[in-house]
C-alpha cells in the first residue's frame, strides 16, 4: 500500500512591514533560495521561502520568521498590533530574527524579554528604554540567544542570512553561499562602526553646558572639580546629575570623544598612532590603545587597515 506523501516542510516567512527595505527583503529571499539549490545539490529538502505582507501573514506553522531591517519610516515604534499579536502565536520551535529596527517588532511581541539582542547602534538607547527587560548590546552585529536571533545595523540583513542558513542547513552550506555571495562569514562586531552620539536632549541645562566644554576641549586635561565648577555643582552633585542624563561617567564620556577623534584622524589621515594619541589627549600611547581596543574592539592598527580606503 503506498504511503500517504509527506507535508511539506514549513517556510520561511520573511515579513514585508510598513516601512522595511524592500532590498533586504528581497536580498535575503535570494541567498536563502541559493541555499536550498545547495541542499538539493546535497540530497536534502528545499526549504520553502516566502515573503509575506504584514497585512497578510501567513496562517502555516512557519519554521522560521525573519523581520528585515526597517528603511523610509519610524512605523517600527508603533508596530502594528496584529502583527505583534501573530508574533506572540508562534510556536515555541518556531525561530524567530530580527535586523536593525525590525528587533522593536521582537520586543513589542516580548520574545526579547529575559534575552540578549542587539539593533542598530544608533537605535540601541531606544530599544533598552522601550523594553527594559531586553538585554541590549549594539556593539554585537549578531545576537543569537535560544530561538531568538538579532542582528544590528542596515545591512546586518547578511550576517542573519548566513546565521539561519547555518542553524537550518550546514556549516559547509553556509561558508559556500558566503563564498558565492562574497560575503565575510566570520563574526564581526558592530562596534568596529558605531559612532559616538550623546543624548543631548535631557533637560539637564548644566549637563548639557558640560557636554559642551568637554566637547571643546577633550585633548585637554579636565578635572571634575573644575567641569562642576564651571556649571555651578558641587562635585558630588555634578557626579550623579551628569551620570543620571548620560548614562556614562565623565570619564567614561570623555573617552568616547577622544576615541571617535582618534577614529576619524585614522580613517582619513596619515599620522602615526602616537601622534593621534597624542593629539586626542593621551599622554601614554598604550594606555590609547588599550582604551581604543575596549571601545572599538579592534586595536588602532587593524581599525586604520580594516576602514581605511
Amino acid at each position: 500500500m503506498p504511503q500517504p506523501p509527506s507535508p511539506p516542510p514549513s517556510p520561511i516567512v520573511i515579513l514585508h512591514y510598513p516601512g522595511a527595505s524592500s532590498a533586504a527583503a528581497k536580498g535575503l529571499h535570494e541567498m536563502l533560495d541559493f541555499a536550498n539549490q545547495l541542499r538539493q545539490r546535497d540530497g536534502m529538502e528545499a526549504l520553502p521561502v516566502m515573503i509575506a505582507c504584514a497585512e497578510a501573514v501567513p496562517d502555516t506553522l512557519a519554521r522560521a520568521v525573519i523581520l528585515p531591517p526597517a528603511f523610509g519610516n519610524r512605523d517600527y515604534l508603533d508596530p502594528d498590533p496584529v502583527l505583534v499579536g501573530w508574533l506572540q502565536a508562534l510556536p515555541r520551535q518556531t525561530i524567530v530574527a530580527s535586523a536593525c529596527a525590525g528587533a522593536f517588532y521582537l520586543g513589542a511581541a516580548g520574545l526579547l524579554d529575559g534575552r540578549r539582542a542587539t539593533t542598530h547602534w544608533a537605535l540601541e538607547a531606544r530599544l533598552r528604554t522601550g523594553f527594559p527587560a531586553a538585554q541590549v548590546d549594539a556593539g554585537e552585529i549578531l545576537i543569537r540567544d535560544g530561538r531568538v536571533i538579532t542582528a544590528g545595523g542596515l545591512l546586518s540583513w547578511v550576517d542573519l542570512a548566513l546565521e539561519l542558513i547555518a542553524q537550518l542547513s550546514t556549516l559547509a552550506i553556509m561558508r559556500e553561499v558566503g563564498r558565492y555571495f562574497v560575503a565575510d562569514t566570520g563574526r564581526r562586531e558592530q562596534r568596529y562602526y558605531r559612532a559616538f552620539r550623546p543624548p543631548m536632549e535631557h533637560g539637564d541645562k548644566a549637563i548639557e553646558k558640560a557636554q559642551r566644554i568637554m566637547e571643546q576641549g577633550f585633548s585637554t586635561p579636565l578635572r571634575i572639580s573644575t567641569l562642576a565648577a564651571d556649571v555651578a555643582l558641587s562635585p558630588r552633585t555634578f557626579l550623579r546629575r551628569f551620570e543620571r542624563a548620560t548614562d556614562l561617567t565623565p570619564t567614561t564620556y570623555l573617552q568616547h570623544l577622544r576615541i571617535q577623534a582618534a577614529q576619524a584622524m585614522l580613517e582619513d589621515g596619515p599620522k602615526t598612532i602616537g601622534e593621534i594619541a597624542h593629539l586626542v589627549g593621551y599622554e601614554n600611547t598604550n594606555a590609547f590603545r588599550k582604551v581604543f581596543q575596549r571601545l572599538t574592539g579592534l586595536p588602532p592598527s587593524q581599525y586604520r587597515a580594516r576602514l581605511r580606503r
